[in-house]
């Protein structure tokens, strides 16, 4: 059994003390209660006795004291009553002595009120009787004295006196005296007071019976032994409490000899832990500093004379900083470290200190407050850690890095030079190589040509898949974000590998369960080079069978939405234990996979981490002989398809332009041979300037309707040179970037310097096919329209696809650097959005209803906006149309061309359309500081 707790012998012994205490109190009580009945039965007893003795001298003749009796009888008898009542247990509980009153009290106070008042009734009988003799026996004498006087004959006196005496004579005689009715009376009287004589001596026997001063005596004895019993449980109850009082100290004693026996073991503890903490502080090998409240060191440890070269005599009562501070110490961290002490607040720093020998040291210091009950600092704590070492790995780190950037940084510009060095005489050879191809009628030869071609088609894939891995590894590869419907991806996957398929004698399917009216947001180029290079590998590697490419909506474990493919084969399979690296760059299933089909092995890994980028995921599982499989989950956003790119997406194609005018602008003289060639194969007129500047002097005085623009050139380049015909010439002949840079970046910077299009060098004859029949509706319009001038008979909007975006001519960058964040720029955008499209509306209208002042007032507000945003061409041409309808009536009758308003309309419209992409995620930004990165 569990021994009792302190605290449990505690509650125990206070319980059993409360408990003797109230048995104590209650007999206090009971004590002092019988004693008052004690002493008012006692009372009563004596005053019953004195009251017998007064019944027995009573006399009638008294009248004072037979009062008195009668009264000290009636207050007896009441006394006793009042007695009896009180300790009834109806009364009893109205005063509180339930408790104490029991019943044995109560039955002892029946006894005793029973016999008093019997003993009382007798009394007053006793007393009745004696008042009723004496009265007979005065009338008894007053009888016999009227006889006497009334009958004086000796007789008759004999008569008299013998019947006083109560022993009457017989009637021997006829003497009138017996006849009379005083005689008679008397008789009776005398009979009377004999029988009054034996009531008395019988009552008198019962009233002073020994039974009836037994039975009082016995009564008082009662109260007296109560008395006793209830002082002896006193006593008793005062020596329990006695008892408990002793084993509660001798409790307490053992309580307080445990707790003492625990501080000396505490106070050990404390001291061994101080000794220990001491010897830490002492040998730590950080630095401690104790100061006092005024910063005055107190104590040092030997951690500090190591670090510092001071000893603690020569430190002592000083202060740290003036000690340990220099030149090359930071103030700034010196003032937070003192507001920090000012505040009483703990505080971290990092700062320079100096050895005692002047070298300089960096230090982690932590400096606590030690604050004592009152609030009041007493002392200082600091702790300081030399981080010497750290700081110069951090710098050796950073330095590391820097170069690491550098490095990074020319393995890009190797890679950039490289490939454009690759691509330039590559594009010559397949250029040529195509250009040779359809002028060959003997069929040896044009296998060859073939072979030519295909060799040089894969050159150019390696250094794509390289470029790529480059990017990738870099973390330099950006995403895309426009809207596409996922027929765009498949319709040219089965136009490339149908036919591919179809020569290899093996079925390709594909399975598409997703509406063709869904659309996506994301990038286009990136899914379609995945399933490419997947492709490629599933009917590279497949001899016989089928190659199956499958689509459908999903959702990943974290709910994201999505495109999940499957592409399936029957080929060759991969070995179970190379599943593992599969996706690692350069490595392939097997080594003699590349002898037999050749390849890099970065497929597989830009694809992976293509995948990754997306925030999809992509599996492998295979078996040798069997086939593989490859399923990918691609992260793509839902989306509706905007009503106005509609006929975007679906524009008819449309006829290429026929003898049309080309400069070319081309330094490299091969690349601009097969440039030539392949223009003037479709029957245009050609022109060849050798770099930018000869260009743009050739535009100066020529009209032409196309400018195929080179990137790299001597004394202009191809970016310069856009500029300058967009900004300087104000020309949107449309203009087409041919560069051998197949970074984004560099694309990007043709794009914002006015370019149309990007050509890719080595470059092809179909994507360029492919490009002049894209911007057909944009070829040739310039000179169009300044043949037609008067041709435009009403104002009219465009569609997204018939307008020049390179007109665009708000200066994003200057607007940018203008405002005060991206959301003021957003909402600058929108707001000139909102007001060309109103100003379109009302100009239309204006012009309608030929009210000139209306166009003139638009036209000014127009200008003003212009202005604000950085728009040269929408201010100049507003400026025009203002000046020409200044004070005029009449619009067809003023000078103003219907042209300039339409251009102005046209302006207004490509510069919300470039608002509205730049809205939906092709940041302007993000390009410009593409185009500075790259310069």
């Amino acid at each position: 059994m569990k021994p009792l707790s302190y605290q449990q012998k505690s509650y125990a012994s206070v319980i059993m003390a409360v408990a003797v205490l109230l048995v104590l109190a209650t007999l206090f009580a009971k004590l002092n209660l019988v004693q008052q009945y004690q002493y008012a039965y006692t009372e009563l007893s004596h005053q019953v006795q004195f009251i017998r003795d007064q019944v027995y001298k009573v006399k009638v003749s008294d009248n004072h004291s037979y009062d008195k009796i009668t009264q000290s009888l009636v207050n007896v008898e009441r006394q006793v009553q009042q007695l009896q009542q009180r300790l009834q247990p109806l009364h009893a509980s109205k005063i509180g002595s339930s408790i104490i009153i029991d019943e044995n009290m109560r039955e002892h106070a029946k006894q005793y009120s029973s016999t008093v008042k019997e003993l009382i009734a007798n009394l007053e009988t006793l007393l009745r009787l004696k008042i009723s003799q004496e009265y007979s026996v005065h009338t008894v004498s007053l009888l016999q004295q009227d006889l006497l006087n009334s009958y004086t004959d000796a007789d008759s006196k004999m008569h008299i006196f013998a019947l006083a005496a109560g022993n009457p004579q017989i009637n021997t005689s006829e003497n009138p005296l017996f006849n009379t009715s005083q005689y008679q009376s008397l008789a009776v009287h005398i009979e009377l007071l004999a029988k009054l004589d034996e009531q008395i001596k019988l009552k008198s026997q019962q009233v002073f019976n020994a039974n009836v001063s037994d039975s009082i005596a016995e009564q008082a004895r009662f109260w007296l032994v109560l008395v006793d019993d209830i002082k002896f449980y006193l006593l008793l109850m005062s020596i329990c409490l006695l008892g408990i009082y002793a084993i509660n100290y001798r409790i307490q004693l053992r309580e307080q000899a445990r707790k003492e026996s625990k501080i000396l073991h505490d106070l050990s503890k404390i001291e061994q832990e101080k000794a220990q903490l001491s010897l830490v502080a002492e040998h730590a090998q950080d630095a401690i500093i104790i100061t006092d409240s005024s910063g005055c060191i107190t104590w040092v440890n030997k951690g500090f004379v190591t670090l510092s070269g001071y000893k603690p005599e020569e430190i002592r009562g000083k202060k740290p900083g003036k000690i340990l501070q220099g030149k090359n110490t930071s103030k700034q961290e010196v003032d937070r470290i003192r507001q920090g002490i000012n505040r009483q607040e703990s505080i971290k720093s990092e700062l320079i200190n100096y050895h005692k020998d002047g070298s300089e040291y960096w230090i982690d210091i932590a400096i606590n407050p030690i604050i004592n009950p009152k609030g009041q600092v007493t002392h200082f704590i600091a702790v300081e850690r030399d981080s010497t070492a750290r700081k110069r790995m951090e710098s050796q780190l950073a330095q590391a890095v820097i170069k690491a950037d550098v490095s990074n940084k020319a393995k890009s510009t190797f890679l950039a030079t490289m490939s454009h060095e690759l691509r330039t005489p590559l594009n010559g050879i397949l250029g040529m190589a195509q250009i040779i191809e359809p002028n060959l009628e003997n069929p040896e030869h044009r296998q060859q040509i073939q072979i030519l071609l295909e060799s040089g088609n894969h050159l150019t894939s390696l250094l794509n898949d390289i470029l790529d891995f480059s990017k990738v590894e870099e973390g330099k590869l950006c995403l895309e974000n426009e809207l596409f419907q996922l027929k765009t991806v498949i319709e040219p996957i089965i136009s490339t590998y149908e036919p591919i398929c179809a020569e290899k004698d093996i079925s390709f399917e594909v399975k598409n369960s997703i509406n063709e009216a869904q659309s996506f947001k994301g990038d286009k180029a990136r899914v379609r080079q995945i399933i490419y290079n997947l492709l490629s590998n599933s009917v590279k590697f497949t001899e016989s069978g089928r190659v199956t490419l499958s689509f459908k909506q999903a959702v990943n474990e974290a709910g994201t939405s999505g495109v999940a493919m499957c592409i399936q084969d029957s080929g060759i399979g991969i070995r179970q234990e190379r599943l593992d690296s599969i996706f690692d760059p350069f490595i392939q299933a097997e080594s003699s996979t590349t002898r037999q089909y050749g390849g890099t092995g970065l497929g597989l890994s830009i694809v992976k981490q293509l995948v990754e980028l997306m925030g999809g995921v992509i599996t492998v599982s295979s078996k040798v002989g069997l086939g593989t499989r490859f399923d990918i989950f691609i992260a793509l956003e839902r989306a509706q398809m905007p009503v106005n790119t509609s006929s975007e997406t679906s524009k008819v194609k449309q006829a290429l332009p026929e003898n049309i005018r080309i400069l070319i602008a081309e330094d490299n003289k091969v690349n601009a041979l097969v440039a030539k060639t392949f223009c003037q194969r479709l029957g245009h007129n050609v022109e060849i300037a050798y770099n930018g500047l000869e260009a743009i002097n050739i535009l100066k005085t020529k009209p032409f309707d196309l400018v195929i623009m080179d990137n790299h050139m001597p004394e202009m380049d191809g970016i310069e040179a856009t500029e300058y015909i967009r900004k300087t010439l104000n020309l949107s002949v449309p203009v087409f970037a041919c560069t051998a840079d197949v970074f984004k970046e560099a694309h990007d910077n043709m794009i914002n310097a006015g370019a149309n299009h990007v050509l890719t060098k080595p470059l092809q004859e179909q994507s360029f096919r492919d490009a002049l029949a894209q911007f057909a509706h944009l070829i040739g319009k310039e000179q169009q329209l300044k043949a037609n001038d008067n041709k435009v008979v009403a104002l009219s909007r465009h569609q997204p696809q018939e307008l020049n975006t390179t007109e665009a001519d708000i200066d994003y960058r200057q607007l940018r650097a203008a405002l005060a964040d991206a959301e003021t720029f957003s909402q600058h955008i929108a707001e000139f959005n909102e007001f060309a499209e109103g100003s379109i509306t009302e100009l239309i209208a204006a012009y309608d209803d030929d009210n000139a002042a209306d166009i003139c007032q638009l036209a000014s507000m127009i200008r003003d906006k212009a202005e604000v945003f950085f728009s040269a061409r929408i201010y100049t041409l507003a400026l025009e149309i203002t000046d020409t309808l200044a004070g005029a009536e009449s619009v067809f009758e003023s000078q103003l061309k219907l042209e300039r308003l339409q251009q102005l309309i046209n302006l207004l419209e490509v510069n919300i359309h470039q608002n509205q992409r730049l809205k939906q995620g092709q940041s302007i930004e993000h390009k410009n500081d593409d185009v500075s990165n790259v310069s």
